[in-house]
């Protein structure tokens, strides 16, 4: 883990990120990794001094191989964290239990139990400071249907197994654009086709297989990225006519 140092940003947050550092030609995956592969986890239980501990997901690039199409970051990725103290005045220490996978020609399981302290007398450090600040740049923003980059209609198109259509409004029409979709805890979903992109329009379409759903309700998580932006978004879809 790194850190930008102290003192505390003006809400009273500290800036620190889990780094990912790779050799050549291997790849970490995202909080949720496609097809396959070990999704990127940190448990914040183990701190002292800490209210709250929000770790972040820069936008990710989807990955083909002749077997399956993956999520998440070549050559590396600095996650970025947000950290609440629980006592502004006093020191902290931040311990990440972190769960993550790494892969190039093989996929490896990796572990790691990481600590950096914090607090107003912590020293800056204005190189991870500029990483951590690059990260968060890239972290998608929240948005809502009607903005200019977000996911405008989810369509089910029925059939032995239906198919979600999501069409997308881009903000960058001449830029190449991008979707994840992550469903309720159990939901295992691949990861969307890109079936046309004409101006402003795109459209994906994705099986709605191993879509987990609540009644007629699922709650879908959806990361749309435009030429170099990237939107959270959430959607809640009916799901009536899925069984």
């Amino acid at each position: 883990m790194i850190t930008a140092g102290g003192p505390a940003d003006g809400d009273g947050s500290y800036r620190a990120a889990l780094e990912i550092r790779t050799e050549e030609g291997w790849k970490t995956y995202w909080r949720y990794p496609g097809d396959s592969g070990i999704g990127t986890t940190a448990d914040f239980s183990g701190s002292s001094n800490v209210a709250s501990a929000m770790l972040a997901f820069p936008a990710p690039e989807r990955h083909e191989d002749p077997y399956s199409t993956t999520i998440g970051y070549e050559g590396g990725a600095v996650l970025p964290i947000t950290v609440k103290p629980g006592s502004p005045d006093a020191p902290a220490m931040l311990v990440a239990d972190v769960s993550l996978g790494l892969c190039k020609d093989v996929c490896v399981p990796v572990t790691a139990h990481l600590e950096v302290p914090l607090g107003p007398d912590t020293a800056r450090d204005a190189t991870s400071g500029n990483a951590i600040a690059a990260a968060r740049a890239k972290v998608p923003l929240p948005a809502s249907a009607g903005d200019p980059l977000s996911v405008t209609d989810i369509a089910i198109e029925p059939g032995t197994k239906p198919v979600l259509r999501f069409t997308a409004r881009l903000a960058k029409p001449d830029q190449p654009a991008d979707l994840f979709v992550e469903g309720p805890d159990g939901s295992y979903l691949s990861v969307p086709e890109r079936a046309s992109q004409d101006g402003e329009k795109a459209v994906f379409t994705l099986s709605s297989d191993g879509l987990m759903h609540k009644g007629d309700t699922a709650e879908l998580r959806l990361t749309l990225v435009n030429g170099g932006e990237a939107v959270d978004q959430r959607w809640t879809l009916d799901a009536s006519t899925l069984d």
